[in-house]
This record gives C-alpha cells, structure tokens and sequence, in this order.
C-alpha cells in the first residue's frame, strides 16, 4: 500500500497538474494517502509553492592570503662537551690472544657532526672515531694506559680519566726445527 502511494506521489509532482488541489492525510493505520478530493473530516491549509531564484549577484573574490612568516632557522642541536671511560676498567686484566682490547665511552650529549673521539694508548693517539665503541688492534701483552678524548674540528676538547690494563696474551713460538740424524 505505501508503494502504491508512492506511486501516485510520484505520478502526481511529475505530470502537469489538473486539479487545483491536493490532499494528504493519514488513515488510523498509518497509512499516507494523497488525493484531489479531500477525506471525509479534514482541515484545509493552503501552501502556496514558490520557485527559487538563482543567486545572480556578482562573485566576491576572497583577498588574497597573507605571506606565510619566514622559517626560523633550525638552531644548531647541543653537542657533547664531555667524556668517560665506561671500559676496560682501572686495573682490570684483559685476556685476549689476539692483542684486542675494545674501549668503551660514554658522552653528556650525542656526538655532533663535527665531532670524534679517540683512544690514546700509552701516550700514543690512535685513530678518531665517529661511534663510542674503539677497538684497539694487535697490542702487546703487558701493562698500558688508556684513556680517551673527545675531538671537535681536529681540537681536543675533552679528555677522560687514564685506566691502567694488564694484557694477557699467548705468545706464538716458532717449533725449533727437527733435526735430521746424522749417520755415524
């Protein structure tokens, strides 16, 4: 039944009107119903349909945007400013057969750009290094002084307590050669 009223909806706005009038109410069952002869007890109200004009009036351009303001310049991030030797500890005994020893270190802030650090081995400056972990290669056993030192554009700015290690090393010897017996 509502489709049925749809339909008649339907069919009513879209062909060309006949009737002056049109009704619509709603019977005990809900049911809509719309027509061109009014129900038995109605109320009539009159609702007059008006088209709806155009908006002809000139366009208004938005202004335009402002500048975006300048970007600041990224400041420069803090860069460290000091240093420690995390290991080998002082007086500690290193075991290695192949004469390592890795260095450890520890800053108050991340390296910057233009910084390094490096080891120093009994008075002699090793090779600088951008991570916080050396390995020192090929060492003689015995005892050494170690410590390390915080490098920015080739200067030293930082330097850490010395560690004194002992390193324990296999010495490799060569086997004496067999001797040949010799005939009496």
């Amino acid at each position: 039944m509502r489709i049925v009223g749809a339909l008649l909806l339907g069919c009513a706005l879209t062909s060309p009107a006949t009737a002056d009038s049109y009704y619509r109410w709603v019977d005990e069952n809900g049911v809509v119903h719309f027509s061109d002869s009014p129900p038995e007890a109605s109320i009539e109200l009159e609702i007059e349909l008006k088209a709806i004009p155009l908006n002809t009036s000139p366009q208004i351009a938005a202004p335009p945007s402002p500048d975006a303001p300048p970007v600041p310049p990224v400041p420069d991030a803090p860069m460290a400013s000091d240093i420690l030797l995390l290991s080998p500890l002082d007086e500690e005994t290193i075991r290695n057969s192949e004469g390592s020893i890795t260095v450890s270190v520890s800053t108050d802030l991340p390296l910057g750009e233009n910084q390094s650090v490096r080891a120093v081995i009994d008075g002699k400056a090793q090779k600088s290094q951008q991570g916080l972990s050396i390995e020192l290669n090929n060492i003689d056993r015995g005892e050494h002084s170690i410590k390390v030192q915080l490098i920015q554009d080739g200067k030293v700015i930082a330097s850490s307590d010395s560690a004194t290690v002992f390193l324990h090393r296999t010495i490799h010897r060569k086997a004496p050669p067999k001797a040949t017996p010799k005939p009496l």
